[in-house]
């Protein structure tokens, strides 16, 4: 008797949401991990979309090393991530490597963040530029998996937010070439707030940017929070070039020709 074969059923639809609030919903609702280290796991994997061997995800989620002990409590733990996401495929073991499935990280925000920087850099026009930047940015809403302390979601969390502030400062570049100083300080802004130890160069070139855009008392209040920014947290002053161009504002005198951002290495010193 010729035995009767059944469509595969589909996973049910997935979102993940990780860039400034936490949520996984299994078509529509919460998913259920049944053990928060099943849903630790998942975002471990979510962070390392090319894998990672079982003894590195012992190792950094449960400072554990390969074992009878060890393995099993991986074992259950993978069995709940697959059962929680109601997906027995979402999490694939390749040569020594588990990976979650494409689909699955496909369906988080991060994953779309990525994608959105990614077209951003190989757009063959500005235009494209600019609107797969300003996607990414878009995305960015806010650091990764707020509410997390370990160790690897701290450095996952820095890592993708300074993703997140090159966009910013992609998206400023491209105002600068275009001379639309208030756009460009304006980007500048956001990139600075979220991350005050950029280089210098950069505090300089929106002090430079709001001036130029008519600004001059927001370019002196920020050079202002700039020198206290220095005094109280690294016990520094700024740089000679620094003050002259805070004196050159606020006496009101002339601009002189903007600096070119493109001798500018990625840390904001001068190539």
């Amino acid at each position: 008797m010729k035995r009767m074969s059944y469509p595969k059923q589909a996973s049910p639809v997935l979102q993940v949401r990780t860039l400034g609030q936490v949520e996984v919903l299994v078509a529509g609702r919460p998913a259920v991990w049944h053990a928060h280290t099943a849903e630790e796991l998942f975002f471990y994997l979510l962070s390392y979309p090319e894998g990672k061997s079982k003894a590195e995800i012992l190792e950094t989620l449960w400072g554990l090393d390969p074992g009878p002990v060890a393995n099993n409590r991986f074992r259950v733990t993978l069995f709940r991530l697959r059962t929680a996401l109601q997906n027995p495929e979402a999490v694939q073991e390749d040569h020594g490597r588990y990976r979650l499935h494409e689909s699955v990280l496909q369906s988080a925000d991060l994953y779309s963040f990525y994608r959105a920087l990614s077209e951003g850099y190989h757009a063959s026009s500005e235009a494209m530029r600019l609107e797969s930047f300003l996607k990414a940015i878009a995305l960015y809403q806010g650091d990764y998996l707020p509410g997390f302390s370990t160790n690897w979601v701290m450095q996952a969390r820095e890592e993708h937010k300074t993703a997140y502030v090159q966009a910013l400062l992609e998206v400023a570049l491209i105002h600068y070439d275009r001379s639309d100083w208030k756009n460009t300080a304006a980007y500048l802004q956001q990139a600075l707030h979220k991350d005050p130890y950029l280089g210098e160069h950069y505090h300089q070139r929106l002090m430079w940017c709001l001036a130029a855009a008519g600004d001059r008392y927001g370019a002196i209040e920020h050079y202002r929070r700039f020198v206290k920014f220095l005094r109280e947290e690294l016990g520094d002053t700024p740089m000679p070039e620094t003050q002259a161009l805070a004196e050159h504002i606020k006496q009101n005198q002339p601009l002189l020709s903007y600096p070119d951002w493109h001798n500018l290495n990625l840390h904001g010193h001068a190539a």
